[in-house]
């Protein structure tokens, strides 16, 4: 079993988006919103890592107008001393801008940049591209009553991001660096344990459980009236009876299905796995295709155990005709 979670994609891959369905970050984020309620946590995370993006592509920006040189960048794109360097061209910019107003829009500092241009991943961001994120990040997630506020970050952590948006003026990706990875330990600890539980280990969604619990319900129910019924009525005992093998065993298979979260025909016979009710994708992650292969065998075999001992036992009663 140890082995079996080791080979298993990691929630760092599935942050990337470097695996497949369906151990994916699309029915990662599904589950979060739909069986967790936690999907403000993914979105955060998803929101800052956007914004380190964005962050990296302006850096790159600055550094090919020469703004910012090799040495500026050899401690990384987040390091004190870019953002001394980004501190002190904003001032000068400032400076500048005062004496001499007709030349530059309100002190911008890309004011004075060549003209952006379009590069494959798009339009080069601003500075006040950079700062319009960070603080779309800090309306959404951090501010009290926020419409996704991150309850499940501590008070004491969101009070110091929040200074350092508000009072210290940063926009800087290390901002939020200390929340992302709390929210990133939540995940690991609570959410994705849970997520490779209903994605690994089986195929259906809880509607649709609970609505094999009703069809397995009804089909056991009509399973046991036939069988008393062929047995009041005068049946032999080896004969017509054999035919409630088929309602025992869609009975006892869509129970199971309830149980287990897994569909064997859906994986056996299509491939498929429920994202929502009744929408699919194809099972491409060779290590989850292995895992629901060898589960869809042995819960269709069991049904079939299952339901022919049931039909034996109804068979071998004697005729009782009333």
């Amino acid at each position: 079993m140890n082995e079996t979670h080791k080979s298993l994609p990691t929630l760092q891959q599935v942050l990337t988006r470097k695996t497949l369905p369906p151990i994916c970050l699309y029915n990662y984020y599904i589950v979060m919103r739909d069986r967790l309620h936690m999907e403000e946590v993914l979105d955060f995370y998803l929101d800052v890592q956007h914004h380190e993006q964005l962050w990296r592509r302006y850096i790159r920006s600055m550094h090919k107008t020469g703004r910012l040189t090799e040495d500026d960048l050899v401690e990384g794109f987040h390091s004190p001393r870019v953002l001394s360097r980004l501190s002190y061209l904003s001032n000068s910019n400032n400076e500048k801008s005062t004496s001499h107003p007709q030349h530059y829009n309100d002190g911008d500092e890309d004011s004075v940049l060549p003209p952006p241009s379009e590069t494959t991943s798009g339009k080069i961001p601003s500075r006040q591209d950079v700062s319009d994120s960070a603080q779309h990040i800090l309306l959404r997630y951090l501010v009290p009553s926020a419409a996704k506020e991150l309850t499940q970050l501590p008070i004491g952590l969101k009070t110091s991001t929040r200074a350092l948006l508000e009072e210290d003026q940063r926009d800087d990706p290390a901002v939020f660096l200390e929340a992302k990875e709390y929210l990133f330990e939540l995940m690991q600890r609570q959410a994705y344990p849970k997520f490779l539980r209903i994605k690994v280990w089986g195929n259906v969604t809880l509607w649709q459980q609970l609505g094999r619990l009703v069809i397995g319900l009804v089909a056991l129910l009509a399973a046991f009236a036939t069988g008393l019924s062929l047995i009041f009525l005068g049946y032999s005992p080896w004969g017509v009876r054999w035919w409630v093998l088929l309602p025992f065993w869609i009975g006892v298979l869509n129970v199971l299905v309830f149980l287990t979260g897994l569909d064997p025909l859906w994986v056996l016979l299509f491939n498929t796995s429920e994202t929502t009710t009744f929408h699919f994708n194809k099972i491409k992650q060779p290590q989850v295709k292995r895992i629901l292969w060898s589960r869809s065998v042995w819960l269709l075999i069991t049904s079939l155990i299952v339901a022919i001992v049931l039909t034996v036992i109804f068979c071998a009663v004697p005729s009782n005709r009333l």
